[in-house]
């Protein structure tokens, strides 16, 4: 076995193994991660106590809670500016820009009638959101399918609040011949990350604060089309600048404010709110069909 020193344990590591005959890719990611992180332990000069905290870290951060169910790591991405980096990399800066999906999407959420309304908040501001699904010739797809997320007007999405029935402010719509989507729901309210635990703490030594603006998330999907995943921010938040997450961009929508000259005609006992959002898909690569059929096979996979 060769000496193992401080010139030649990287390349050690990297070559321990079939340098990436069975996993070409996976090799190739592990080749950069491990020359990156072992430069980077060289720069800071990381000791063995630093190590132990990051361990610490990083187990924490695996840990189910009341406030994020799947664990805080996918949070982490957001808060390093990781999960929209690569968002960035892959814009092809034709159709909606893709955006965060965020740690708190549920998958299969309620089914809806065009023009329900998403969730019940007796306080908050209503929000007649509507707007069409359209291919990079403006033309409307029909039967698009969107499935959409938000906090309520409080900025509590209902798995971290108990006084939200399960599936508040979450539903799946299908457009129609025109393309067109139409729903009610609140105005939501910008809210702070979940910072009870390790991610809130590296915010708070780092003075950064745990804010998000104001948005609601969408997934767009139709056949022939490349999915999309992305959000809307609400004009006017204090955070749209400064959103802890690194993710607002262009997507950002002006709420008009009804009075009560035309209340009736959403049949609304208090003023409301309306806006519109048209959402453009492009078409499905074959490259990127090609990773969809892959799908069912995995790194580990022979």
């Amino acid at each position: 076995m060769q000496k193992i020193t401080l010139d030649t344990i990287t390349q050690a590591v990297i070559d321990h193994g079939d340098r990436g005959k069975s996993h070409p890719r996976l090799y190739e990611i592990y080749t950069s991660l491990v020359r990156h992180l072992h430069e980077f332990v060289r720069e800071v000069n990381l000791t063995e106590a630093e190590l132990q905290q990051g361990r610490d870290f990083l187990n924490q951060a695996s840990h189910h809670t009341q406030e994020i169910p799947i664990g805080e790591i996918h949070l982490l991405t957001d808060l390093l500016g990781i999960s929209e980096l690569v968002e960035l990399l892959h814009d092809t800066h034709c159709g909606t820009e893709g955006n965060l999906e965020g740690p708190l999407y549920v998958p299969n959420a309620p089914e809806w009638q065009m023009g329900d309304r998403l969730g019940i908040d007796a306080e908050g501001d209503t929000l007649f959101l509507s707007g069409r699904v359209l291919d990079l010739d403006g033309q409307p797809i029909a039967n698009a399918v969107m499935d959409v997320w938000q906090p309520n007007s409080k900025g509590a999405y209902d798995i971290q609040d108990p006084s939200q029935p399960q599936g508040n402010f979450r539903g799946r719509f299908t457009t129609d011949a025109s393309g067109k989507y139409t729903f009610e729901t609140v105005v939501p309210l910008g809210y702070k990350v979940p910072d009870s635990g390790p991610s809130g703490e590296l915010l708070r030594l780092l003075g950064r604060h745990p804010w998000r603006a104001a948005h609601i998330h969408f997934k767009v999907s139709a056949p022939k089309y490349t999915p999309l995943t992305s959000q809307i921010f609400i004009a006017g938040d204090p955070h749209l600048d400064s959103d802890t997450t690194f993710s607002v961009r262009s997507a950002i929508i002006q709420l008009q404010k009804h009075e009560a000259s035309d209340e009736k005609a959403h049949n609304q006992s208090k003023p409301f709110y309306t806006s519109e959002f048209d959402f453009v898909l492009r078409p499905i690569t074959p490259a990127e069909d090609h990773q969809a059929m892959a799908k069912q096979y995995d790194y580990t996979t022979k």
